[in-house]
């Protein structure tokens, strides 16, 4: 009879061990996870940034006619030309939140003639709006460059030749319009764009792989 009692004492304690373990690890799980910091949110001013870029440039060093003017072209050929400061851009961009991002560009580098000096212009000054979660299909509504040819959407910044070609610049004036742009590019598409351009590959920007 005492040792049936004992041999009931001796499972009744290793039931309660095992309850005791069971509820420990229960109390200490629910501890760390109430012990996590919840995460913080994104401020509005987080998501915009700015960057900028300068170019100078001397163009009188094998001149063979101080005549040559080319309002179109670099205003710094012929007479009185030299030290020139080809662009010198501040550019202000981010997302106001997921389908909506802005991007504005001043060059302060900017000429009216060939004889003027330097003043502030406004270049770019856009929204993105997005017509779906991954944004692949969006309106740009603004001032921005006409999508037309590679060599157009590359930016300055990027592209190896000086200036574009003549041609191109005096069909499409500073290379931008105002108005309505419709874009469509896929998401993984769109990845690639932004890769080539971060990666310092020389990319075009994204311009979507159709628009109008």
């Amino acid at each position: 009879m005492l040792s049936n009692c004992m041999r009931l004492q001796n499972k009744f304690s290793i039931i309660m061990l095992l309850l005791l373990v069971v509820l420990s690890k229960n109390g200490f799980g629910q501890e760390k996870s109430e012990s996590l910091p919840a995460p913080i949110s994104k401020k509005w001013f987080e998501s915009f940034s700015i960057r900028g870029y300068q170019q100078v440039r001397y163009n009188r060093l094998f001149e063979t006619n101080d005549k040559l003017k080319c309002e179109q072209c670099d205003r710094s050929w012929g007479a009185d030309g030299g030290f020139f400061i080809r662009r010198m851009r501040v550019i202000l961009f981010g997302q106001i939140n997921k389908r909506v991002y802005f991007y504005l560009q001043p060059d302060f580098a900017s000429s009216a003639s060939t004889t003027s000096l330097h003043f502030g212009q406004l270049r770019d000054a856009y929204f993105d709006i997005g017509l779906d979660d991954n944004n692949e299909f969006r309106f740009r509504i603004g001032q921005s460059k006409i999508a037309y040819g590679f060599e157009n959407m590359q930016s300055s910044q990027n592209r190896l030749a000086l200036d574009r070609n003549d041609a191109l610049n005096s069909a499409v004036s500073n290379e931008r319009d105002l108005g309505v742009f419709f874009y469509y590019a896929p998401k993984e598409v769109r990845k690639l764009f932004s890769e080539l351009v971060s990666s310092g590959l020389k990319g075009s920007g994204d311009y979507g792989v159709f628009g109008f």
